[in-house]
């Protein structure tokens, strides 16, 4: 009897080791799938600038547009920042659902794409822009954002680059802080009053303090990166940009 409940519990145990193994597996063939994914979309319709030395700042990189829209028309612009893993494109769905768990080519990845929010309009004329990504274990997506909790990592990281088919901007960021799921910010605003309301509030309790100053009667559009937080069930973290048109 003794030897029979021994070797039950040895075929639960590598039952157990088998699962875990190929649950392990499974996640990490997801990440490698995705990191291919967007490095071959990178390689294929992005383009490093070479410093031209030219007084007319432009952005840094390049995307073929037109080639990228074909492969899907739901691309929205590209959100890339430098010496960082940010370098996608965005998309913008019927939904926020689609591109939750689905790539740039629409195949399941729970990885999924960075996406503007469906409710707003494409060309960032809305006093607010979501963009939303997942916080990966890998560091990929908008994993780094979290890395703006600490000043040192604004200080060397204080733009990025948000490029649209029909114009680019520098996303200078203003803000960040953890924020609970049903933040204001997620019911977007009808006026830039209500936006700018909302903006000093988030100065005042932003994780890091930024060296671009603005009267904030001047800004009349942000765009907010959004992610996952884990300092409380369901948190979030956001960062806020003002993006000002290049070129």
């Amino acid at each position: 009897m003794k030897k029979a409940i021994i070797n039950i519990l040895l075929i639960v145990f590598l039952g157990v080791l088998l699962y875990s193994g190929y649950r392990l597996f499974s996640i990490y063939s997801e990440y490698r799938k995705g990191r291919v994914l967007y490095e071959k979309t990178s390689d294929q319709f992005m383009t490093e600038k070479e410093e031209s030395g030219e007084e007319i700042e432009t952005a840094p990189i390049e995307i073929d547009f037109e080639s990228l829209l074909k492969e899907n028309p739901d691309v929205a612009g590209w959100i890339y920042c430098p010496d960082t893993v940010v370098n996608y494109p965005v998309m913008h769905g019927e939904d926020n659902d689609l591109y939750l768990h689905h790539m740039v080519n629409r195949e399941y990845n729970f990885a999924g794409c960075i996406f503007e929010d469906c409710d707003n309009a494409r060309g960032q004329t809305d006093p607010a822009t979501i963009l939303y990504g997942h916080s990966m274990n890998d560091g990929s997506m908008f994993a780094m954002i979290h890395e703006y909790t600490k000043q040192e990592y604004y200080d060397e990281h204080p733009t990025m680059w948000y490029l649209t088919p029909t114009q680019n901007y520098r996303l200078n960021l203003v803000a960040g802080f953890v924020a609970e799921e049903d933040d204001p910010v997620y019911n977007l605003f009808q006026t830039p009053q209500e936006m700018q309301a909302y903006l000093k509030e988030a100065l005042d309790k932003s994780t890091f303090q930024s060296d671009k100053q603005y009267y904030l009667e001047t800004v009349d559009r942000i765009i907010v990166l959004s992610t996952c937080a884990y300092e409380f069930n369901n948190a979030r973290y956001i960062l806020i940009a003002v993006p000002i048109p290049i070129g």
